[in-house]
């Protein structure tokens, strides 16, 4: 006859291997979903900053296109500088004006940045034109 511990060895739980395993599957999973999280909140926070930009350089480049439109003859030049707003202390910008071949026509080109060490990628540039009123 056998004895009654040896007959009954399909009790229903897991064996050790089975549980490391799964455990193993779990943190796997957790690390990626994790990784995942933190770079939608850099992006997130890429399309915040791209959005403020654009708008802070839709504000500087009317600005300078009603300056440039009401003088007679405007001056050709750069500048740069940073946002008086402290909500808005950490974007920088920079514009240039250019003559076109119409003689009343100038270009601006303004880039707003939030890196000053790289303007072209951590940042948004606007280009428009306007007419000065020496030709109206």
């Amino acid at each position: 006859m056998r004895s009654s511990r040896f007959q009954d060895k399909d009790e229903g739980g897991f064996t050790l291997l089975e549980v490391i395993f799964a455990v193993a599957i779990l943190g796997m999973s957790l690390v990626t979903i994790l990784g995942l999280q933190i770079k939608t909140i850099r992006l997130q926070q890429i399309s915040n900053r791209t959005t403020v930009a654009t708008l802070l350089a839709q504000e500087k480049i009317t600005e300078k296109m009603i300056e440039i439109g009401e003088s007679e003859s405007p001056p050709f030049y750069s500048e740069s500088g940073e946002f008086e707003d402290e909500a808005y202390n950490q974007y920088g910008w920079e514009y240039t004006v250019t003559a076109t071949e119409a003689a009343t026509l100038y270009r601006i080109d303004l880039t707003v940045f939030w890196d000053e060490k790289s303007k072209s990628a951590q940042g948004v540039t606007l280009s428009s034109f306007v007419s000065t009123g020496s030709g109206l």
